[in-house]
Parts: C-alpha cells; sequence; structure tokens
C-alpha cells in the first residue's frame, strides 16, 4: 500500500485574506433579503404600488400573497430574495426604507 505523500507546512497554500466576504457572511446577506422579501409581502397593496418594483419581483410578491402552503411560502421568499440580490443598491435602500416606514 502506498503512502499518502503530505507537503511540508510552509509549501501548502493559504488562502488570500482578501477573496471577498466569507461563506458565513454571505449566506446571512441572503437569509437579510429573504426576510425583506417576506416583509415586502407583508405590505398593504398601496405601499407596495408606491415602490417602483421590477415587474419580475412585483409578481414573485403577487404569487407569494397568493400561496397558502407553508412550504411553497417558504420556496417562494427564497425565489423573492434571490430577485433582490440582482438588485442594485438604491433600489434595496428605497425597499428598505419602504419598509421600515411600515
Amino acid at each position: 500500500m502506498a503512502r499518502k505523500f503530505h507537503p511540508p507546512p510552509d509549501e501548502i497554500d493559504e488562502p488570500a485574506a482578501d477573496d471577498g466576504p466569507s461563506r458565513t457572511q454571505r449566506k446571512n446577506a441572503s437569509l437579510e433579503l429573504t426576510e425583506l422579501g417576506e416583509q415586502l409581502v407583508n405590505l398593504r397593496a398601496q405601499r407596495l404600488a408606491e415602490l417602483a418594483l421590477p415587474e419580475r419581483l412585483q409578481d414573485a410578491i403577487d404569487e407569494a400573497k397568493r400561496l397558502k402552503s407553508f412550504g411553497a411560502k417558504r420556496r417562494q421568499a427564497q425565489y423573492i430574495g434571490k430577485i433582490l440580490r440582482k438588485l442594485d443598491e438604491e433600489t434595496l435602500a428605497a425597499i428598505r426604507k419602504a419598509v421600515e416606514r411600515h
């Protein structure tokens, strides 16, 4: 049976410090946007109409309001979070501000 080769400690590549956000940071940001999406679903129709939401996001929110199943609502909230991740920071700031006023 062949022995495994273990490189000396000085030859092991260490991850660079500037690789971007960690996995935990990315997951926390994703969860925060999913929760923001759930708050959007709970907004009144009049408040949603005041926001200039992209059509795709508005359709996803309307679909989430229609759903009754817990699992379906959870999946739809994750989908809304995915759409929110693709939006620019200005739009997200306006959405957060509208949700906070609610």
